[in-house]
């Protein structure tokens, strides 16, 4: 009797035991499938295969007349493509003198019925509108995504767009504000700034614990071009990188801020960005293969501003599984 006992009180201890044990094992996969909770500046998409961007870069109206007009030829070419979303790298508008030409121009992009999603570049707050005042605007439409960014992070809207199925994540796109002028001197331009690429450097890392292993392949989008575009040119006509190109503006070609905080080397470091894209410069349009990175010029997108009429239009991306596939739309 007392041995009976004794086996059944060992029995059930090793029970306990046991059953402890797999707790403890399974635990790591319980952690695994618990999914993070993403930041505020991080924005959902629906993906699917084949999802197409539109890039419009340096629309540049700076009133209603102008807007209604370049809105003509954007219309025609969003019809024609049909993208899941249009991009807009900066200097949507033009040294605003009242919020008319900001509100006409969110009226435009309104009508197209297409989620759509805006960063500034140097030329959209340089008159009597504030970013903070644009960027009420910009998260009060319907159908656009922006987000002001991070607190304690400079510019405003630094943001991503996370383009998921089935709760994974299966391309992120960062959304970054490359600033305006460098101090007083408008001749002089800034750039991404130092905590802006710490702020990237760690929203890659949140987008790598989500997805549980390795960050999702990525796209950037701002105004002001990296000192890399100018390397990336110079590799294409040595021979030592692939892509097309077509620069025409004066001498140094490209045009960028008056620092280089070092985006693209993070870039290559954390494995996740394979393309950048921006505009400012209106009469270069790139797509270069650098380093592994396509450094992308989009092709300006209104007949406002001084512009080359063979390179007026939009740069499309379509998403595949392989990574991207980049074409220009032309005015027609």
């Amino acid at each position: 009797m007392e041995i009976s006992k004794t086996k059944n009180a060992f029995a059930s201890s090793f029970k306990v035991f046991a059953m402890s044990l797999a707790l403890v094992f399974m635990l790591p996969i319980f952690c695994a499938c618990k999914k993070i909770k993403l930041p505020e500046y991080m924005l959902d998409m629906d993906y699917k295969e084949g999802f197409k961007i539109m890039q419009l870069a340096d629309v540049q109206v700076a009133n209603s007349d102008e807007c209604l007009d370049a809105f003509v030829d954007i219309s025609e070419m969003v019809e024609r493509e049909k993208p899941d979303l249009i991009v807009l790298t900066g200097d949507n508008i033009y040294i605003p003198e009242s919020d008319e030409v900001l509100l006409t121009f969110i009226s435009c992009m309104e009508a197209l019925e297409t989620p759509w999603a805006p960063v500034f570049g140097n030329h959209d707050a340089e008159g009597v509108l504030t970013k903070e005042y644009m960027a009420e605007k910009f998260t009060s439409a319907e159908h656009c995504l922006f987000h002001s960014g991070e607190e304690g992070v400079d510019g405003v809207g630094n943001y991503v767009i996370n383009l998921k199925k089935k709760n994974k994540i299966m391309f992120s796109l960062f959304l970054i504000d490359s600033n305006m002028y460098h101090g007083d001197d408008h001749s002089v331009y800034d750039t991404i700034h130092a905590n802006q690429v710490e702020w990237y450097e760690r929203a890659v890392g949140i987008l790598k614990k989500y997805n549980g292993k390795n960050p999702p392949l990525s796209l950037a989008f701002f105004h002001i071009p990296l000192f890399e575009y100018a390397d990336a040119w110079e590799s294409l006509k040595n021979g030592e990188s692939t892509g097309t190109a077509t620069m025409k503006e004066d001498y140094p070609v490209v045009y960028p801020g008056y620092e280089n905080t070092g985006l693209f080397e993070k870039a290559k470091e954390l494995k996740s960005t394979i393309g950048f894209f921006c505009g400012h410069d209106h009469i270069n349009n790139c797509d270069i293969l650098y380093e592994g990175i396509h450094m992308v010029y989009g092709l300006k997108s209104s007949r406002y501003s001084y512009y080359d009429p063979t390179m007026l239009g939009a740069t499309t991306i379509t998403l595949t599984k392989s990574g991207i596939e980049i074409k220009n739309t032309h005015f027609e």
